[in-house]
């Protein structure tokens, strides 16, 4: 009877045990051997453990009958010793059976047979096999999860930087490569962002230059922050209009950035402007004030550095009173669109916005339009990333972990930034390249800090760990 049969994986090694009974009349003759051969089997291998084998009372006297090496081809000295490395046994024994083999990808869910035959001195008699154990599917590890998994981290790795996540909050703070991308893109000026730029620069600025300025403020006027102002003044008052918040979410991003590891700020622009009403001379002075008036503001609250804010000034906002008649549905809308786009201001825009229509729609604008108008343009803070190693470290061999290069990735997360992220990426890596024993702890601490993934991987491992077990078995034959 063949009892507690089990098999289990055991790091790379797996391991067989069971417990056998042998019967008093097991050889059937006191001048024979059972041998009791188990056989893993599984996707079409195999391969034969230990033997046990188990002789007559008498087989010695089998010694006598040696005097030639061989009858009928069966070795007599095989009668009398156990091959190498089975396990003997006697008629009445149990026998606690332990067996463990190189594991193999094949053996994962094997199958055992036991064969079994005896030996007389003359002949041998195979003896009909035993199935102790059906082959099954293989519980075998899957890196799919944590392959996911690792291509998020692997993702973020450059989205989480100071910088970046402000920008996701923040449209006024821009990474300094999209402006240099849009100024290539427009063809604007080299010397546009010089620190040593003149920095006088109205309408009466030279033409080339002033279109560069025309053009930056066109294009990146969009998602800029806007300070306001009372009309024809350039002191600025925290508490108008919505000022309070926008003052504090500048200063907040730039003081985060001048703090931050991983971005820094590279330049603050401020563009100043006014309302189209007065004289020309008046506005372009207001609107280079009020941007002074903000540089200065941020001097005091920050410690970022003068020559890298560069004012802008754009004297009277007419983009922005033709944006807001554009979206308006005055009567003579499109009578104001023509004079705004055809008029040149020293000509007269203005005087012909007060003619229309007896001055109707220029009221309208004064009270309703013009305040939108009266503040310093727009401001936009821009950033880049700095290096940062072990960030970089962290994203590579999570993108090597994804992929399946183990033994690469466990190459770089040295370098990572260290906690739950990088155990469970070295861990994994460990137990694919086969150092379960290694693997282990990062992974349990991966899981502990509450890495998902980890109690995952963890979870099978057990389950292929697990012993496999099976009920008792009746070996056919004399008791």
């Amino acid at each position: 009877m063949l009892s507690d049969l089990n098999l289990r994986t055991d790091g790379d090694s797996l391991r067989v045990s069971f417990r056998v009974g042998i019967g008093p009349n097991a050889t059937r003759g006191h001048n024979y051997k059972l041998t009791l051969s188990p056989v893993l089997v599984g996707g079409g291998e195999e391969r034969p453990l230990r033997r046990i084998e188990i002789y007559g009372r008498r087989v010695e006297l089998l010694d006598a009958r040696a005097g030639r090496p061989y009858v009928r081809g069966l070795s007599t000295g095989d009668l009398r010793h156990p091959v190498a490395g089975a396990l003997r046994a006697s008629e009445g024994d149990t026998v606690e059976y332990s067996a463990s083999v190189p594991l193999e990808s094949w053996m994962k869910g094997a199958g055992l047979r036991l064969e079994r035959w005896r030996s007389g001195c003359c002949h041998r008699d195979t003896l009909p096999v035993v199935e102790l154990a059906a082959e099954e599917a293989p519980a075998v590890l899957s890196a799919a999860g944590v392959a996911a998994w690792a291509a998020a981290v692997s993702a973020e790795g450059a989205a989480t930087t100071t910088g970046d996540s402000l920008s996701r909050r923040l449209t006024f703070v821009e990474p300094f490569s999209a402006l240099e991308a849009r100024m290539h893109a427009q063809s604007v000026s080299p010397g546009l962002f010089d620190p040593d730029m003149p920095l006088d620069m109205g309408q009466s600025a030279d033409t080339p230059r002033q279109q560069d300025i025309d053009k930056y403020i066109a294009d990146g006027e969009a998602g800029a922050l806007m300070v306001h102002f009372h009309q024809g003044r350039h002191d600025l008052e925290r508490h108008f209009r919505d000022n309070n918040a926008t003052l504090v979410n500048l200063v907040s991003s730039i003081r985060a950035l001048l703090n931050s590891s991983t971005s820094r700020v590279v330049r603050v622009v401020i563009v100043g402007s006014a309302s189209p009403e007065g004289t020309l001379a008046f506005n372009d002075r207001l609107a280079w004030n009020r941007a002074v008036t903000l540089k200065e503001f941020l001097l005091r609250n920050t410690d970022f550095p003068s020559d890298s804010i560069t004012l802008f000034n754009g004297s009277e906002d007419w983009r922005g009173l033709r944006r807001l008649v554009a979206a308006s549905d005055l009567y003579e809308r499109e009578e104001i669109l023509r004079i705004i786009d055809n008029v040149p201001v020293k000509k007269g825009r203005e005087l012909e916005l007060m003619k229309l229509s007896g001055g109707r729609p220029y009221l309208y604008m004064l009270e309703h339009m013009f305040p939108d108008l009266r503040n310093a343009a727009f401001i936009k803070v821009y950033y880049e990333n700095l290096p940062d190693p072990s960030a970089e470290a962290l994203s590579r061999g999570a993108a090597l972990v994804s992929a399946g290069r183990y033994a690469e990735a466990l190459s770089i997360l040295p370098q990572a930034t260290p906690g739950s992220r990088r155990d469970l990426l070295q861990g994994t890596s460990l137990l694919f390249t086969g150092d379960r024993d290694a693997a282990l702890p990062l992974l349990e601490r991966a899981a502990a800090a509450g890495e998902s993934e980890a109690e995952s991987l963890l979870a099978q491992i057990r389950a292929v760990e697990s012993p496999r077990t099976f009920g008792t078995v009746i070996l056919p034959g004399k008791k």
